[in-house]
Order: C-alpha cells, then sequence, then structure tokens
C-alpha cells in the first residue's frame, strides 16, 4: 500500500482571482515565488513522512484555485477497482479544474468518474474515521451533490451538514486516526448531525474548537502519522489540544497560500492510500522531477 497525495503546485503567475473564501476576499495580492517555495516545503514533508506526492504539471495561470487539490476529486477502491470520482464545483473559475485532473487520473490507469447532478467539491468534503465514510454538504457542496456522491461510497456513511465560515467540511472537522480523536467545531456543525457525530463516536472523542478558531484553521492541518502538518497561525489553545492527544504539531509557514489565499495544508492535497500495482504515476508527475523544474523555472 502507497499514501498517495495528488497535489498541484502553483504557477508562476499564481494570483488571487476569485476571491471566494473569507481570507482571501480582502487579502493583498500573493507573492507566487514564494507560494511555490511553500508548496514544496509542504509536499517535501509529506514524503519525508513517507507520502508520495503526484503534483499535476504544468500549473495554469488562469486556474487560481487549482493548488487546492483537496476539491480534484476523490479516490475511491470500494467497488474494487480504482475509481476517481470528478468534483462539480460551485465557483465557476474552478469549473475547468475538472479536465485537467481527469488526464491525470486516465494518465495513472484510474477511471475517471462523472457523479452525476449537483454541486460536490471531492475531498474538501469527505473524512474517515473509525470505519465510516463522513460526508459534508451545506457549505460549497450541496445536498444533492453529496447524494449523487454517496452511490460511489460502500459501508457506513454519515451525512452532515455544515454552515459558512465552514465552506468544507474539513474546516468544521478533522479526524486524527492515530491518536482515535477528531477536532470538530460544534458551532458551524448542524445540531442534528452534531449529535449523530456524537452517537457514533462518542462525545469523549471528540475535541472541540470554536468557530474562531476556525477562521484561524484549527482543523485544516495535515494529519500524517502523529505528525500535524498544520499552518502556523493554527490558535496555540488548539495546538496544545492536539499536544495533549498525543499528536506533534509541525508548524509550516503558509503566508501567502494560507494567510493570504485561504487554503491550509489540509487544502492542498487530496489523500487515498491504494495498493501500488494498482497504478503508475508517470515520471513528470513525480516530486523530484517537479522540484527540478520548479526551481529550474524559478531561476530563470
Amino acid at each position: 500500500m502507497i499514501d498517495l497525495y495528488f497535489m498541484s503546485p502553483p504557477s508562476r503567475g499564481w494570483a488571487l482571482r476569485g476571491r471566494a473564501n473569507f481570507r482571501s476576499r480582502d487579502a493583498e495580492q500573493v507573492d507566487a515565488a514564494a507560494a511555490r517555495r511553500e508548496w514544496l516545503a509542504l509536499a517535501e514533508a509529506i514524503e519525508a513522512r513517507g507520502g508520495t506526492v503526484v503534483g499535476l504539471y504544468p500549473p495554469s495561470d488562469e486556474l487560481s484555485g487549482m493548488p487546492y487539490a483537496a476539491e480534484c476529486g476523490h479516490l475511491t477502491t470500494a467497488s474494487g477497482r480504482p475509481v476517481f470520482l470528478l468534483p462539480n464545483m460551485a465557483a465557476p473559475h474552478r469549473r475547468s479544474e475538472r479536465a485537467h485532473w481527469e488526464g491525470l487520473a486516465s494518465a495513472m490507469g484510474l477511471s475517471p468518474t462523472d457523479i452525476g447532478a449537483g454541486t460536490w467539491e471531492a475531498q474538501g468534503d469527505v473524512a474517515m474515521f473509525d470505519g465510516a465514510t463522513l460526508l459534508f454538504f451545506g457549505g460549497r457542496t450541496d445536498r444533492a451533490g453529496m447524494e449523487s456522491a454517496a452511490r460511489f461510497f460502500e459501508g457506513e456513511v454519515l451525512r452532515i451538514e455544515i454552515r459558512e465560515p465552514a465552506f468544507h467540511g474539513n474546516m468544521a472537522l478533522l479526524p486524527l486516526a492515530e491518536v482515535d480523536r477528531v477536532l470538530a467545531c460544534r458551532e458551524v456543525i448542524e445540531p442534528s448531525s452534531y449529535e449523530a457525530l456524537v452517537a457514533r463516536f462518542g462525545a469523549a472523542r471528540l475535541i472541540e474548537v470554536s468557530e474562531d478558531e476556525i477562521r484561524r484553521y484549527a482543523t485544516n492541518g495535515l494529519p500524517i502519522g502523529r505528525d500535524l502538518l498544520a499552518p502556523s497561525l493554527i490558535p496555540e489553545r488548539v495546538a496544545e489540544l492536539v499536544t495533549a492527544a498525543g499528536m506533534r504539531v509541525v508548524p509550516l509557514r503558509l503566508r501567502e497560500l494560507c494567510e493570504k489565499a485561504g487554503g491550509a495544508s489540509r487544502c492542498l492535497v487530496s489523500w487515498a492510500r491504494i495498493e501500488r500495482s494498482t497504478l503508475h504515476v508517470p515520471d513528470e508527475n513525480r516530486l523530484e522531477n517537479l522540484r527540478a523544474r520548479i526551481e529550474a523555472e524559478d531561476r530563470g
């Protein structure tokens, strides 16, 4: 088995264009070169912990949302074969990303699949914990999109309704599987959905964070084993709670990608655990080759 992380580096001309979230809406313009360095630092931290990064290349100046690969799709093998579920994005400026990810999935030997009706923003609205799949709606993903996607998930599925400012499920909840805990923001989860979480997992396994704390990306770190690769603006109280639960918080400076553009480390990847033999990773999409190309371009 390998832990696969789909990612997409910012382009040399990357800029804030859609400004579709509460942080990017009024932010100063980003420094694209600095954002590329931040992206590489995250990708290298993932591979240093045993992950395999697959990067979409070349990046697009126009598709400014593409680095936030949590919305690129979701890889599932529930049907016995690797199926790459394609997103139906809410924001018009992100809808063209889908064709690029579909091409990469095909090149890897996966099966790109259209979920059908509704708006569904892929792994941004999917979480796994204790054998259950959590599918979120009420932010950018609507109920129809969530139900269309639900057909492709086998086993236990919990439907969780959220509200703004949690525009994705990964802003409302973060499983920390290695320590059997979940960070969850009760304030942005609809009451009956929160009750369902308590009933299924038990209140003692839920570590509550506040709406103010999720605005500082309390639930948007990337857990790999017992390390949480977290944006450096993670609230101190949340970092202490995570540490007390048995995780190690590894802060990453993401001034451009997170503090300005509004997406943290969890937002920058789409993760899957899959049998190595079921897919092919093209050499040009491997991190060592992406790093060389990015560094050569930036020197030029």
